[in-house]
């Protein structure tokens, strides 16, 4: 080869290697710059969605509390409820057991009225079975 065509390729590789270095340095550069503006952008949207989240669980926050407070208003009037309730339930059970122990204390006096009634029955069943003469009672009245 011609050691002219020899040195104006040598020169056009070595402008070409130049150009190369130059415009792989100019792409590292505007990489870095790239990787720079993402990293911004993402720590600003990092910070926006820290403060979104934030306030959605300030929210949060605020409606279960207002949901408790609620339930609790809700469940003591519920069981104020329930309290009169067992209260009447328990007056009316005072109130039918005298009701029931009367009519049992009535019913033991009649009983045993009976009871004498009956054993003096017996008595003059027997003694007519017997063909004897009864004795003379005494009657309860």
């Amino acid at each position: 080869m011609d050691p002219e065509i020899r040195d104006a390729f040598e020169r056009l590789a070595a402008d070409l290697r130049g150009e190369i270095r130059s415009a792989d340095t100019g792409l590292r550069t505007l990489i870095g710059d790239l990787a720079r503006d993402l990293r911004a952008e993402i720590r600003s949207g990092d910070a926006e969605t820290r403060a979104y989240v934030d306030a959605s669980a300030a929210e949060t926050r605020a409606y279960i509390d207002t949901s408790a407070a609620e339930t609790r208003r809700h469940f003591d009037v519920v069981a104020e409820a329930l309290r009169g309730d067992i209260r009447s339930l328990a007056e009316v059970m005072a109130i039918s057991n005298e009701r029931v122990e009367g009519k049992l204390a009535d019913h033991d006096g009649r009983i045993t009225g009976l009871e004498g009634r009956v054993l003096g029955l017996e008595a003059r069943v027997s003694t007519l079975e017997d063909g004897r003469t009864p004795p003379r009672s005494r009657r309860r009245r």
